[in-house]
């Protein structure tokens, strides 16, 4: 990321987390990758007020906002296209597309999971808000659907015994006393308490 010239270029990044299992560091991926775009010389944009998020502690916060947008489709759903849209028409109204200089593709690779090529969508400024955020959402499910099949691939903690049976891994959450357990397929979670 580091040889990238991405100075003066417009950036905004969201991210998706589970504000009750993880609420002590809710969304705190998003933070990282705000900061490493931001210290690249870029024009951060998409700051979202706290209002309505329910967590503990967040890397993601500076100066009182969130530096992206966090979306929680585990515990709020309901919340998600309202947020998208809502967000969307606010990068337009930060500029968001005003800098185009053609298109550079960016990987970024995360610690368990390789680089999923996307190719991103900005709505043109014809495009009705409804619309932009559907087709934002889709983009999304579409690229969880990715990550997910690349983390069932190669994750020792989604590994099964490969016999066709589905095993379930612990995941404890000390700040909660919570324990989310995932099926080995992704597909399946419950919760127990300490």
């Amino acid at each position: 990321m580091q040889d990238l010239k991405l100075q003066g270029k417009n950036v905004a990044v969201f991210g998706l987390g589970d504000s009750i299992s993880y609420a002590e560091n809710y969304a705190d991926g998003t933070g990282e990758l705000h900061d490493v775009f931001q210290n690249l010389g870029c024009n951060m944009l998409g700051y979202v007020s706290q209002e309505g998020y329910e967590y503990e502690a967040s890397k993601a916060i500076r100066d009182g906002l969130f530096c992206g947008l966090p979306l929680d489709n585990v515990n709020f759903e309901e919340l998600t296209k309202e947020r998208v849209t809502n967000w969307v028409a606010k990068l337009k109204d930060e500029g968001i597309a005003a800098v185009s200089s053609g298109t550079e593709t960016v990987a970024v690779e995360a610690a368990v999971v390789e680089p999923v090529a996307v190719e991103p969508t900005v709505p043109s400024s014809s495009t009705d808000d409804s619309n932009a955020a559907a087709a934002i959402i889709a983009q999304l499910e579409k690229e969880n659907a990715a990550l997910r099949h690349k983390l069932e691939e190669s994750s020792s903690l989604l590994a099964d015994d490969k016999s066709g049976s589905v095993g379930f891994t612990p995941h404890y959450n000390a700040g909660t006393g919570r324990t989310m357990w995932t099926s080995s397929d992704g597909r399946t979670c419950f919760y127990t308490e300490a």
